[in-house]
């Protein structure tokens, strides 16, 4: 709906604007919003264009001061011409409704000729006294379809839903129903244990192997299901079993798990796998008792060892077997004779540790120490904690750092989320 008079006197879709206030009536500019609003839809749309008006045109001279009107040209007859040019390029059926006291049907039969090829008239339908003082009976009759003494209260809701700026609401409730069935489905991706951040703690008598198995289904703790099947747990036989553990007192032997010691000398492939105690006995015999090349091969070692940083010397020692592939095998061998003249150090890393060994075709043993990352089964792990405690003596927590989840939920989500869409009272649970 295009209400119109002047230039600057045209309203699209505003009911409100229902009245004859206007100062001008100028067809073209109108038919120019026309043209506008069908273009906002798909590319061959039908349209009929229907104009209920006196016919009479009346531009505004200040409206028309930039559309280049020859000299001495009269105005409504320039602008007259420009509208039925106009609609002949329009290619939209036109309809109109006269009304009015007077009317101008010169200007009316060349507009409907331009735009529809021919005129077919009847009189004109009322007085615009008429028009108004009935409320519009005859525009309900013609475009509404409605009965003459349900009068504008049935028109008025319908326009103005129509005419009414767009409002989000369905867009809201597409939106906010997709991320109720996201939040359900992100809830059941998570729902079970275990996810990033959850922690395993395995309890151990000192030199008694346990036997982990993992995601086998068993009856766990009250504070989670009754029964789980992810996760951690022991079994009995090493049948069953991913891996096993042994906790020590002391751990001196720090085997070069991991590394390719290939491309060692030989003196440094035997020093590499010795034990402390051992590795500090063989040094003090290559320094006094060993050829002059044996002498300043072991001074060399001690001099680098000893100028190697902390952080890298506890990287090196408690790096898993897979992380050791980062580091050279010298380094490694370089880190274990600082032990040698770093107590504090030493007493650090050769505490209590972890004797673990994987089963399958890729097995192999190595030591779990804290910040040791380990892998078990489908699971990655990494040790925050291994200390005196619990019921058999020691225990030692594995905290998870790879979880695989569907669309990969638990690796996008943060764990404080996780938690809190799987609504549990804790994120660590002991293995049994």
């Amino acid at each position: 709906m295009i209400l119109f008079g002047g230039r600057h006197e045209i309203y699209v879709d505003s009911p409100q604007r229902y009245r004859n206030s206007g100062k001008w009536t100028d067809f073209f500019f109108a038919f120019q919003a026309a043209r506008d609003v069908a273009s906002e839809y798909p590319e061959g749309t039908p349209f009929k264009v229907v104009l209920i008006t006196d016919g009479i045109i009346d531009p505004s001279p200040r409206d028309w001061r930039d559309q280049y009107v020859p000299e001495g040209m009269d105005l409504k007859e320039e602008a007259g011409n420009r509208t039925v040019r106009f609609l002949e390029e329009l290619g939209s059926p036109l309809y109109v409704i006269l009304i009015g006291e007077e009317v101008g049907y010169d200007l009316i039969q060349r507009m409907v000729v331009a735009a529809n090829g021919s005129v077919v008239a009847s009189e004109y339908a009322q007085g615009i006294a008429d028009f108004f003082d009935d409320d519009g009976v005859l525009l309900k009759r013609f475009i509404f379809r409605l009965e003459e003494e349900e009068g504008l209260e049935k028109i008025e809701p319908i326009v103005t839903r129509i005419a009414t700026p767009p409002a989000p609401r369905v867009e809201l409730g597409i939106t906010g129903s997709l991320v109720a069935i996201i939040a359900v489905l992100i809830g059941v991706g998570v729902r079970s244990f275990p996810g990033v951040g959850d922690r395993e703690i395995i309890e151990l008598h000192t030199e008694r192997p346990l036997q982990i198995a993992v995601d086998r289904l068993r009856r766990v703790a009250s504070d989670v299901p009754a029964w789980s099947w992810k996760g951690l747990s022991l079994v009995e036989s090493s049948r069953h079993a991913v891996a096993m553990m042994t906790v020590y007192e002391q751990s001196t032997e720090l085997p070069p798990t991991g590394f390719e010691l290939e491309g060692l000398d030989e003196t440094a492939r035997t020093l590499i796998s010795l034990p402390l105690a051992e590795l500090r006995e063989r040094l003090q015999s290559l320094s006094g008792e060993g050829t002059k090349d044996e002498q300043i091969y072991a001074l060399n070692l001690e001099y680098v060892a000893k100028d190697m940083e902390e952080a890298l010397v506890e990287r090196l020692i408690t790096s898993s077997p897979a992380d050791r592939a980062k580091f050279g095998p010298l380094d490694f061998l370089r880190a274990k004779v600082r032990l040698l003249y770093d107590e504090k150090l030493a007493a650090k890393l050769t505490g209590p540790c972890v004797r673990c060994k994987l089963y399958g075709v890729q097995g192999e043993e190595f030591e779990l120490r804290h910040g040791s990352k380990v892998e078990l089964g489908r699971y990655g792990y990494r040790v925050d904690e291994l200390v005196k405690g619990g019921r058999k003596g020691y225990k030692i927590g594995l905290s998870y750092e790879a979880v695989p989840s569907p669309l990969f939920l638990k690796r996008l989500i943060p764990a404080r989320v996780q938690r809190a869409l799987r609504m549990r009272r804790s994120h660590e649970r002991i293995v049994r």
